[in-house]
């Protein structure tokens, strides 16, 4: 997305206007880390058939995996973030990838329809975040706008959806869905007061709730807890900065040593005047591996940073800890406690567990000695699997010459019991042969690597977060 479209679609074309006039413009980074190895985009929509297997595919898996990322249809962005959508799908079936697909999410920022100064319309958004699949709808998910709708037959875009009107601004790209009742719950952020306005949909997709939550100031707020009588908002340090906005290169969020740092809670069906804040020690989040309730706290698990985007919107090279922040709710305390030391993020868990207690755990490995944009290509990733019960690790680290992605857990069957009986599905980008492979991998033996390839003579480029629709769910 080029700078001015993104202002205007945040609501900020008068400061884009601004910066046109006077010209400023923020430091750009050395390296764009976004343009080169696998981070750069891919130009062309492709459809494979007759997918050769290495392996098994294990034949009970019958359904789509499909993955959300920024990919510039014009070959360059500003920030890494502003991409358009672009959706990655293997179709699985009685032991067969039967396709891959990739596919542009067709929004008017895709089609270069934006422009002008105006006010923005919430569909336009790159929609280049995440998906979820919910009320029989496969949304693909932005940081802000609406949702799009995606045909899982073959990843074509059906159009905005926007809840029959009453979703009236921005949708996260992070809702959870109840994994009893099959609610989903959902926030959007804005930069513009409401600050932030909490949701609730039914199982079929009707809206329940709409509830504007007061905040300070805009903060970024990419995720949230969901218990299973609560949820969990964070106000944290990355905050909307005019200044920033006026420079005018990457996001208009910035680092702010001033701001305040604390998690608000919520019950699930109440209102702005129900939450209760809670201070926590300066840090960022990005992205929750799941929450729950044990007792009088409310546990949240994240990938926490100490700091992020402190020199701009370009300084992502910081490591990530998996920490569990507890909130009590009788006393009013809150504290926070690193699980594991090594740096990581992406972190994921068995869906059905979601808002529940829970033992396993997963994310992707950060090489914390080459997480810097001179030396990615020197970087060595992996797949990590936490016992948070025993302190255990299991890992999957594959070496310099392959990448994986985000591992989204796949239960084993509708009828698997054990909280890790089931795969982890990611693509791996092979830097030697810059072509990419679908792979599933045992959850209960990472270390052994993949069990099933699929080898691609594409590239499917560093990306977000996907999910699995089994056909059971798609009916």
């Amino acid at each position: 997305m080029k700078r001015r479209d993104f202002l205007e679609y945040t609501g900020l074309g008068a400061i884009g206007a601004a910066a046109t006039l006077t010209g400023c413009s923020e430091e750009q980074p050395a390296v764009k880390f976004w343009q080169n190895g696998n981070f750069r985009p891919v130009s062309e929509e492709v459809t494979l058939t007759d997918l050769k297997v290495e392996g098994v595919i294990p034949p009970e898996l019958s359904g789509l995996y499909v993955r959300n990322g920024t990919n510039s249809s014009s070959g360059v962005s500003d920030h890494f973030f502003g991409g358009d959508g672009m959706l990655h799908g293997v179709r699985l079936e009685a032991g067969k990838a039967t396709w891959y697909r990739n596919r542009y999410v067709d929004t008017p920022v895709y089609r270069k329809e934006t422009g002008g100064f105006g006010a923005p319309k919430a569909e336009d958004t790159t929609s280049a975040v995440s998906l979820i699949y919910h009320g029989g709808k496969l949304m693909s998910l932005g940081e802000f706008g609406y949702p799009y709708l995606i045909d899982p037959k073959d990843l074509s875009t059906l159009g905005v959806f926007n809840y029959d009107g009453q979703l009236t601004g921005n949708m996260t790209a992070h809702p959870r869905i109840d994994p009893d009742t099959g609610e989903l719950v959902f926030f959007g952020y804005n930069v513009m007061a409401p600050y932030l306005t909490y949701m609730r949909a039914d199982a079929a997709g009707n809206m329940l709730q709409v509830e504007p939550v007061d905040m300070t100031g805009p903060s970024m707020v990419h995720d949230f807890g969901v218990t299973e009588n609560y949820v969990v908002f964070m106000e944290m340090q990355v905050r909307f900065s005019w200044l920033a906005a006026i420079a005018g290169s990457g996001l208009p969020f910035k680092w702010d040593d001033d701001a305040p740092c604390r998690f608000g809670v919520m019950p699930r069906t109440g209102t702005n005047a129900d939450v209760k804040w809670f201070d926590v020690p300066s840090c960022f989040v990005f992205h929750i591996m799941n929450s729950f309730e044990q007792g009088d706290e409310v546990i949240v698990d994240a990938a926490r940073y100490d700091q992020l985007w402190v020199k701009n919107s370009h300084d992502f090279f910081h490591p990530a800890r998996l920490s569990r922040f507890s909130m009590n709710m009788k006393t009013g305390k809150a504290s926070v406690d690193r699980i594991y030391d090594s740096a990581m993020e992406f972190p994921q868990v068995n869906r059905a567990l979601w808002t529940k207690p829970y033992r396993y755990g997963y994310s992707l490995v950060v090489d914390e000695k080459n997480d810097a944009p001179e030396r990615i290509e020197q970087a060595e990733g992996g797949i990590r699997k936490y016992d948070l019960h025993t302190g255990a690790v299991d890992s999957y680290l594959p070496g310099v010459a392959i990448t994986p992605g985000e591992a989204v857990f796949i239960p084993a069957s509708d009828a698997a019991t054990g909280e890790d009986e089931g795969y982890l599905a990611s693509f791996l980008y092979d830097k030697n042969a810059q072509t990419s492979a679908f792979a599933l991998f045992d959850a209960t033996r990472v270390f052994a690597g993949p069990i099933a390839k699929v080898e691609l003579p594409v590239r499917v480029p560093v990306g977000f977060h996907g999910v699995w629709i089994p056909d059971s769910a798609m009916g």
